[in-house]
Formats: C-alpha cells, structure tokens, sequence
C-alpha cells in the first residue's frame, strides 16, 4: 500500500501541481505525519520534491525532473491517456485513476487540461445510457484481484430473479452496457452477466483458482439468455441501421427488392422493444412468435395514444 501511495503521491504532484500537506492527507486518507513520512521517502528515493513554508506553500516538483518515458512515444501515450479516462469517468475506480495518473506523468497529458484534445478517446455512455453502479464495480474488481467468489442477485431480461455465486474473472464493455464474464458456480457453466441487473453484490471467503477454469471461452459466449434466429425483411434504409446495430446479421438481396436480414439475438420482451425502434420499414420473417410479439405492442402503442 505505501508503495502505491508514494507512486500517486509521485503523480499528483506532476500532474497538478504543488500540495500541501493537509491537501494531500486528505487526498489520500491519511494523516500529516505519514504524508511527511512519504515525502522523506521520494527524497530518498532521489525524487527532488521541493517544500515551501508559510501561506502559500506546500509541496511540488522540480519542473527539471522527467520520468523515462522512452519505452511509449508521446503520441502512444496520449492515445491510451485519451482511451482510459472514459473508463475512469465511468467506472469511478480508484485503481484505473490511478493508472490514468502514471501515463499523464510520462507525458500523455490529462483529457480537459491545458493543451490540445487527445486524438481518440473512449466514452462508453456518450448520451447518458446507463452506467454500473460504482460500489458493484469496486466489489467486482477487489474480488477478481484477490480471487474471490461473489455473490449476488441477479434478474434476467424477462424479469425472473435469481441468486447467483460467480468466481469473476473480467469486466467488460460490449457495445453500449457492462458485463462481468465468469464462472457461475450456480450454473456450472461459464456466463456473462448485465451489471445492470445485478444488485447486492457481496464478495464471499471462498476463494477460487482461475487456472483450474482454462481455457476461457470468448467474451462473445456465455451469455445468461436464450438466443432467437430471426430473419427480417428491412427497406434499405432500415437495413442499413440494423447492420450498424447488429454487425454479424447476414443480408441477403430480398426477390421483390429490399433486404433479408438474419442473425440470432436474445429472446425476452427488450427485443421487440429494439425493433420497435426501427418503425416501420421492418417486417418480422421468422419466427412467428416474435411477429406476433411485435404487432402486439404496436398496437398497444397505438390504443394507448388513441385515447
């Protein structure tokens, strides 16, 4: 742990500039003493911190001293800089703010300081869509670290609820939502879960080995739902938009114009809800069910902005 604080202490004072030594025992939730404690050991360790007395004082760094940057050129570190803080911003998780931290100090800058925009960045909820509760993620991340099982109660798209123990192996980011990737132990089979759909996590004694589970499927398997094969005949501009939305579908030229589209998704009610977004350009082939489905809200939609 002191090893990690000297190294963000290391890093505040780069990146932002002279601290005092109240400022950063607050930061980092600890007390003056150790904060000069730490500041005695970057001395030793021949980083040259320089401490001013007095109002307006406080701790910094020489503006001479650099850290080797050799290994990433300045523009590789400000694409990975660029990329980490929307993982940062959304996740709230104090070991990627760190990390964000030691790349701004080899030189890859902070996204909204002084200087010009990163040249790719990464927002994974650009226009508010739902982001995971930042005490799931911290439980989450603490639990594959140490290699724990967690437990929690989950609900699936069509609303059934069920408690779940999971040795958790990967957070992740595919297309718009999160996910946790593991082993669910109350499964026996390896599954991704919504971190949207997950509450109460709690992370349990029983600890687990990760080697006895490899290898590791795809993140693109073991999903917690039941997939549909669904074939829709789309306009072509419909079509378009389902390719942007469901890259792997396959198209096909329809005989009377228009295209074919099939692809398997997961059933429940959400995936009327994600057809009913196209309007009316898309026309349900297979299966017959989800025809159905669909006509059964559209008319529900519209009884219910016809009274």
């Amino acid at each position: 742990m002191k090893h990690e604080r000297l190294i963000a202490i290391l890093d505040c004072l780069l990146n932002e500039g002279k601290k005092t030594a109240a400022e950063l025992s607050a930061r980092f939730e600890v007390s003056e003493r150790t904060v000069y404690r730490d500041i005695d050991s970057l001395c030793v360790a021949g980083v040259p911190v320089c401490a001013e007395a007095g109002t307006g004082g406080g701790y910094s760094i020489d503006p001479a001293y650099r850290v080797d940057r050799s290994f990433l050129t300045r523009d590789e570190l400000r694409d990975l800089t660029g990329l980490l803080s929307g993982f940062s911003d959304t996740l709230k998780d104090e070991r990627l703010a760190r990390s964000l931290g030691k790349l701004s100090s080899l030189g890859g800058g902070r996204p909204g300081a002084a200087g010009p925009p990163p040249p790719i960045m990464a927002a994974p909820s650009p226009w508010g869509a739902p982001e995971p509760d930042p005490s799931a993620v911290l439980s989450v991340r603490r639990a594959i670290t140490e290699r724990r099982v967690v437990s929690f109660s989950y609900r699936d798209a069509a609303g059934e609820a069920s408690e779940r123990r999971v040795e958790p192996f990967t957070l992740a980011l595919l297309g718009p939502a999160w996910y946790l990737h593991g082993y669910c132990l109350s499964r026996d089979d390896w599954r991704l879960f919504k971190l949207s759909r997950m509450s109460g996590v709690r992370i349990l004694a029983d600890r687990y080995d990760p080697e006895s589970r490899l290898p590791a499927p795809a993140l693109g398997s073991g999903w917690d739902e039941e997939f549909t094969a669904i074939r829709l005949a789309a306009e072509p501009r419909v079509a378009r938009a389902l390719l942007e939305a469901v890259p792997e579908a396959v198209a096909e030229e329809a005989p009377g114009g228009g295209t074919v589209l099939s692809f398997e998704y997961p059933a429940g009610s959400w995936l009327v809800r994600f057809l009913l977004g196209f309007g009316p350009g898309v026309r349900v082939l297979e299966p017959d069910s989800l025809r159905a489905a669909l006509r059964d809200a559209a008319l529900g939609i519209a009884d219910a902005n016809c009274q």
